[in-house]
């Protein structure tokens, strides 16, 4: 029995609450045991009831396409009270027409950002919930149980994140979905929007110390290395004492130079300069060759020195 009904009513509508998706077929029974009747009969936009001599009234429409239909039940009777009414608690449905991800191009490490969540033509509000996930993590949900709107709206729910360089290449994804309640459709309707990647920028971070000291024996190799994780992927230069054995190389992210037949030209200091659009860094390498001089007098005395040569900063 309706709430809203007059003391002394006895209005009973079955089913008292009812969930429909718009455009689909709706049928409710009203009915009264009171016996002094005159008839029974719906208010209501769509298909409106009026039966005479009847203790009950159906309200039935093929396709519900009307979204403030506001279905009553009425009774009428001889005596008082004269006529009993209650309101069909009548909710209408529409799945989002798209829900779709607002996104910066790009975001930055520890920089809040926002991923909007745009949903379009979704009713109504009052049982929209709209979450953000990262893969299977929610990030935040949103939600309008105080708008009574009932038409289909539009909604932009801005999530702020803030990123982590782990969160480069993530998937980010946003849910619409209908928490319609007793009656409702089980599991609740809910509409995903496409993933979406948005990339992490961050300025390099050298993978090895800033300052090293590197000693090779004259005529012997040596390779330096430059490292650096970043994105975009960070470029290298060097500098260092220009020879002809000596060679650089850049490949799979590592920048290496290479020194052959080492000799004292090769002395001194090589810097590493790596950047990108949000930063840089730098590595320096100081070199020594050393030289190693061995003198021998006869078959039974020999000598052994050693002879340092390096370049000192200018």
């Amino acid at each position: 029995m309706l709430g809203a009904a007059s003391a002394g009513c006895d209005v009973n509508i079955d089913p008292s609450r009812v969930v429909v998706r718009f455009g689909d077929p709706v049928t409710v029974n009203c009915s009264t045991t009171r016996e002094d009747v005159l008839g029974a009969g719906w208010e209501a936009s769509v298909n409106p009831v009026n039966k005479l001599n009847s203790a009950t009234a159906v309200w039935n429409v093929s396709s519900l396409t009307v979204w403030d239909v506001e279905p009553k039940c009425f009774i009428n009777c001889r005596s008082e009270p004269r006529q009993c009414a209650g309101k069909l608690d009548l909710v209408i449905y529409k799945y989002p027409e798209s829900v779709s991800l607002i996104a910066p191009e790009f975001m930055k490490i520890g920089v809040e950002s926002n991923i909007t969540c745009q949903v379009l033509d979704v009713a109504p509000a009052r049982y929209l919930s709209v979450k953000l996930y990262k893969g299977d993590e929610e990030l935040g949900n949103s939600s309008f149980t105080h708008d009574s709107t009932r038409f289909p709206v539009n909604a932009s729910i801005p999530f702020p994140v803030t990123p982590t360089r782990a969160d480069n290449g993530a998937e980010y994804t946003c849910v619409a979905e209908l928490q319609l309640g007793p009656g409702g459709p089980k599991p609740n309707p809910a509409k995903p929007s496409p993933a979406l990647k948005i990339p992490v920028v961050y300025k390099p971070s050298l993978l090895s110390a800033h300052e090293q000291t590197v000693e090779v024996l004259e005529e012997g190799s040596v390779v330096l290395n430059c490292s650096a994780d970043g994105n975009p992927a960070p470029t290298y230069e060097w500098e260092y004492p220009r020879a002809d054995n000596v060679q650089e190389i850049t490949k799979d992210g590592v920048s290496t130079v290479n020194i052959t037949r080492a000799s004292s030209s090769n002395s001194g200091f090589y810097t590493c300069h790596v950047k990108n659009k949000f930063g840089n860094e730098t590595m320096n390498i100081t070199v020594t060759v050393k030289n190693e001089v061995i003198i021998t007098r006869g078959d039974c005395f020999f000598f052994k020195y050693m002879v340092t040569l390096s370049v000192q900063r200018l």
